[in-house]
């Protein structure tokens, strides 16, 4: 990606004015990601805002301590003109603009440059105007790393290493997923050497979970059902779910991943209910290629993780859905129990 990181560089120092988002429902990654890079331009005197269509988690709040990233409804008519006089918009671990939700079609309409930096299946390359990405690292904070490194070590302050940390840190699982290898750990280091706390970053993140998340995932665990011997997990979310506990979606982050520890389960899927549409998320272990099959659902994403969006259906109907469809792509990919 050298020659792409090149590009990248003479067009930052050709511009003044840009913008920095990612998905909804942002995670680790993502914030991570977006407060490396806007550090980093600022060091290189830009004016930069971060954009986001969501509200940052409760849990990663604390890496932006100084309240840098703008929810784009929450200040529609001012944000509007930040994109609109953009030079570049980044667009942070994810490659769809669809994923930036009530910002997609201002993102779209601005003559800014885009620059896509992310490690997920599917880009569309005639999208963007430069592409830095690799489906082969574990995490967008893991390319910014290097690209920031290539450049000059001095961009990564203890702020950086924090982030950047804590995105590496979360999309890997705590370092159990696939695609953590050496190279992994010894950014890591470097970054815990230049001011990452991994105790305090893992505490923050994972260790202040809310009491209505806890009642949250009780309800989620009670909707569980299990498929084909016992290695398929479907579990749902609800409106009322919601709303019996002050409970959001972001609260959901967790939930897939939960079920992938269940012994024996070897996909597992969860339903979150929302006002208009179904959020589907899908995990895999081993050689199962859930992104293969979350495309038939519009969906898409990593090998062993992936999502989709749906228009809003019964629950029990759209079970009965994921059911039937991986029963033919079970027998097609000889996926064995």
């Amino acid at each position: 990606m050298k020659k792409e990181y090149t590009e990248l560089r003479k067009l930052v120092a050709k511009s003044r004015n840009i913008v920095i988002t990612t998905h909804l429902i942002p995670d680790g990654d993502a914030i991570g990601s977006e407060l490396a890079v806007y550090s980093y331009l600022k060091a290189r005197k830009k004016s930069v805002n971060i954009i986001n269509h969501s509200f940052t988690p409760d849990n990663l709040i604390f890496l932006d301590p100084e309240k840098l990233i703008s929810v784009f409804l929450k200040e529609k008519e001012k944000n509007e003109k930040l994109i609109k006089k953009a030079d570049i918009i980044f667009i942070l671990d994810t490659n769809e603009f669809s994923r930036t939700k009530s910002m997609e079609q201002y993102i779209r309409n601005s003559k800014a440059k885009k620059v896509c930096i992310d490690h997920h299946l599917g880009t569309q390359k005639n999208s963007y105007d430069i592409i830095i990405s690799d489906t082969n690292y574990p995490a967008t904070s893991q390319i910014l790393y290097e690209y920031l490194t290539g450049e000059s070590k001095k961009y990564i302050t203890p702020f950086v290493a924090t982030a950047l940390y804590a995105g590496i840190m979360t999309d890997t699982g705590s370092f159990r997923y696939p695609r953590t290898d050496a190279k992994t750990f010894l950014i890591c280091a470097d970054l815990i050497k230049r001011g990452a706390d991994p105790v305090y970053v893992y505490d923050r993140t994972y260790s202040n979970i809310a009491p209505g998340k806890v009642k949250l995932l009780s309800r989620f665990i009670s909707s569980l059902s299990f498929h084909f011997d016992g290695s398929v997990a479907i579990g749902r979310v609800t409106q009322k779910d919601f709303s019996d506990y002050r409970s959001d979606v972001q609260d959901v982050e967790g939930f897939s991943t939960f079920l992938m520890n269940i012994k024996n389960v070897k996909a597992g899927f969860v339903m979150v209910e929302l006002r208009d549409t179904i959020k589907m998320s899908f995990r895999s272990k081993g050689d199962i290629s859930i992104n293969e099959f979350a495309k038939l659902f519009g969906g898409g994403g990593h090998k062993n993780a992936a999502g989709a969006t749906v228009p809003k259906i019964s629950l029990n109907e759209l079970e009965n859905e994921i059911v039937k469809r991986y029963r033919v792509f079970r027998s097609k990919h000889k996926i064995i129990s």
